[in-house]
């Protein structure tokens, strides 16, 4: 079964702040890199990873078909995919999603999210002079980095 994967140079990356108050799980850390890559449309199948989990962890259940949903928005913007293109997006969800895994996610969509999840990681270590060595002066720029992403 296909499982959530941290880069693990995302992993050292993120060690100065890995004990942040309001980071309570490494999923915390793999969030703020999945969201980074859905922003900037960025992702990547490059590097070492280390597994962390099968399904979502508990505070980001109620959260799971959101990122999902984003999973699908991306890969169907990737792919030139329009909404009203009914077709082409419920094979765009056959191939992503799978109501009855843990994680919801086939292979492939969990392949992709993690994709994505490292590609948010290329972009947070690009955009940044130097690695975050405070959990605060993180989540400020962190703010500022998804906006910009967003608005290109």
């Amino acid at each position: 079964m296909a499982r959530f994967r941290m880069r693990n140079d995302a992993r050292t990356w993120f060690k100065q702040i890995a004990d942040f108050e309001h980071f309570k799980t490494d999923f915390d850390q793999y969030y703020l890199c999945l969201m980074a890559g859905f922003a900037s449309g960025r992702s990547n199948e490059t590097g070492t990873t280390t597994e962390m989990v099968e399904s979502f962890v508990e505070d980001y259940k109620e959260a799971s078909r959101f990122l999902i949903g984003l999973l699908v928005m991306a890969e169907l913007k990737k792919a030139g995919i329009e909404i009203f293109e009914r077709d082409s997006v419920r094979d765009m969800f056959k191939r992503l999603v799978d109501p009855h895994s843990p994680n919801q996610l086939t292979d492939e969509g969990m392949r992709r999210m993690n994709a994505y999840a490292s590609g948010g990681y290329d972009y947070l270590s690009e955009q940044r002079e130097t690695k975050p060595y405070s959990g605060e002066e993180f989540l400020r720029d962190y703010a500022q980095l998804i906006e910009g992403a967003v608005a290109a």
